[in-house]
C-alpha cells in the first residue's frame, strides 16, 4: 500500500537511511529510506511503515509529509492488522483458507505422510509432526497437484490461442509476491500456494499467464483475450485482492 507526493528539490537537506521514532501526534513508528528518486511514497507492511523518500528532501519535510497522511497511514495499518489475523496458520489447531473454505489444521500421527480434507478439517498426517515437517508435507502436496494439472491445461490453452509453439516450459517456484509470471522466452511460472485458491481462481491464473504469450504487457488488446477465455476474470481479480493473504505461508 503505497501514498506518493512530488517533492520539491532542497540541496542542502541529504540525510541518510534512518529509522525514527514517530512524532509525538503520530501513533506509529516509520522508517526512511533515501533513494535517486523525484518523490516520496509510504509503504505499509504489516505493521511497518517505510517512508522512500529522494535524497535531497530533508528530515523535517518527510515528517511533514508523514503528518499529512497520518489518517491513511492509520487506516492501512488497521486493514493489514485485519489481513495478517486470517493468514495462514500452519500449526495444530491453526487456519488454513482451502479452496474458499476456513479449515482448522489437525495434525494427525501416522505411518504414512499424507493429507486429508474434511467439511471443517484440513487433517496433515505423518511421522513427528512439527511446523516445519507439515510445511513440508503440505508443500509435496499442492506440487503434486500443480504438476498433475496446471501444465496440460496451459499447453492445451496455449494451443487453443494457437500460441502452442510459443510455450516452451511451465514451472514452478514459490514467490514473495507473484501467483504467476511469463517470460518473452515462453517460460511461465506459477507459485504453487495457488492450489490453495478456488478452482475458478486457479484456471484464471493459467488465462491470464497464457495470454502473455501473445502479449506481454496488460494492454487492452491482452485483456481483450483475457476475456475471450474467461468472461468473468474481473470478478477473479477482486477475489484475488481481497483474499491473497490468505493464501501466503
Amino acid at each position: 500500500m503505497t501514498h506518493s507526493n512530488p517533492a520539491q528539490p532542497n540541496p542542502s537537506s541529504a540525510n541518510p537511511d534512518q529509522s525514527l521514532l514517530s512524532p509525538d501526534s503520530l501513533p506509529f513508528e516509520y522508517s526512511i529510506t533515501r533513494a535517486p528518486r523525484k518523490t516520496m511514497v509510504i509503504h505499509v507492511r504489516h505493521a511497518d511503515v517505510e517512508v522512500r523518500a529522494p535524497q535531497f528532501v530533508s528530515t523535517r519535510e518527510i515528517r511533514e509529509f508523514v503528518t499529512r497522511h497520518r489518517e491513511w497511514v492509520v487506516k492501512k495499518l488497521a486493514e493489514k492488522a485485519g489481513q495478517d489475523a486470517q493468514r495462514l496458520s500452519l500449526t495444530d489447531g491453526g487456519n488454513i483458507f482451502y479452496k474458499a473454505r476456513s479449515l482448522t489444521v489437525r495434525y494427525v500421527a501416522d505411518t504414512r505422510e499424507h493429507i486429508v480434507v474434511t467439511d471443517r478439517d484440513f487433517c496433515i498426517h505423518g511421522r513427528r509432526l512439527n511446523d516445519d515437517v507439515a510445511a513440508r508435507i503440505l508443500q509435496r502436496w499442492l506440487l503434486m497437484q500443480a504438476r498433475s494439472i496446471l501444465p496440460a491445461r496451459a499447453r492445451a490453452l496455449a494451443g487453443y490461442l494457437q500460441a502452442g509453439p510459443r510455450l516452451k516450459e511451465v514451472v514452478f517456484r514459490k514467490t514473495r509476491t507473484k501467483w504467476g509470471h511469463c517470460t518473452a522466452s515462453g517460460r511461465i511460472q506459477f507459485n504453487w500456494l495457488i492450489m490453495l485458491a478456488p478452482d475458478a481462481i486457479i484456471d484464471y491464473m493459467i488465462c491470464h499467464e497464457v495470454s502473455h504469450l501473445l502479449h506481454m504487457n496488460h494492454s487492452r488488446r491482452f485483456w481483450a483475450v483475457v476475456e475471450s477465455v474467461c468472461p468473468d476474470y474481473r470478478v477473479y481479480v477482486k477475489w484475488l485482492k481481497k483474499h491473497e493473504h490468505r493464501l501466503w505461508l
